[in-house]
């Protein structure tokens, strides 16, 4: 019996061995696995229109970065915002411009550029709201105009082959 259990122990013994060697063999080298990374989320919202719901967007379309930013086209972006439902934003062409000034570290381009936008888009809301102004004097208290009133309807005359009838005689007469 102990001659059994020491063969026992040496077939055990190999067969371990020989399952661990075929398991070495089967398994790929993890050289071709990428290393794991958080993803980079640069504050988008900097750039000169793009609010906290855009941004999310932009970042739900794996546009993370400035550089992203910079290199998509205005196509991409506007199918990133609308993908999650929000309208396109007005001033989406200058994204990738000030973004390519934030990826190459230009700050004080960057700082005038957005100077530059802020003060059109002032002087545009200041010319709109100038525009409403004299359009709401243009007109009364500022409300559309009440109509005419009708002129009266014309009586209308029997035809000629039929008698005339006893109200429309009164009425003649009265007159």
């Amino acid at each position: 019996m102990a001659w059994f259990v020491g063969q026992s122990l040496v077939v055990i013994a190999l067969a371990f061995l020989l399952g661990v060697i075929a398991g070495r063999l089967s398994v790929k080298p993890r050289e071709n696995v990428a290393p794991t990374t958080p993803p980079v989320h640069e504050d988008v919202e900097r750039i000169e229109g793009i609010s906290t719901e855009l941004a999310n967007a932009l970042r739900a379309a794996g546009i993370r970065t400035f550089a992203d930013l910079a290199e998509c086209d205005d196509d991409t972006k506007r199918a990133a915002i609308s993908a999650a439902g929000l309208r396109s934003a007005p001033n989406l062409s200058t994204w990738s411009r000030q973004a390519r000034l934030l990826a190459d570290g230009d700050e004080a381009a960057f700082t005038a550029l957005t100077a530059r936008l802020a003060a059109a888009r002032e002087t545009a809301t200041a010319r709109q709201t100038a525009a409403a102004r004299q359009t709401a004097a243009a007109s009364p208290r500022g409300r559309r105009p009440s109509p005419r009133p009708r002129p009266p309807a014309p009586e209308e005359e029997p035809p000629p082959d039929q008698p005339p009838s006893e109200h429309a005689t009164s009425e003649r007469a009265t007159r």
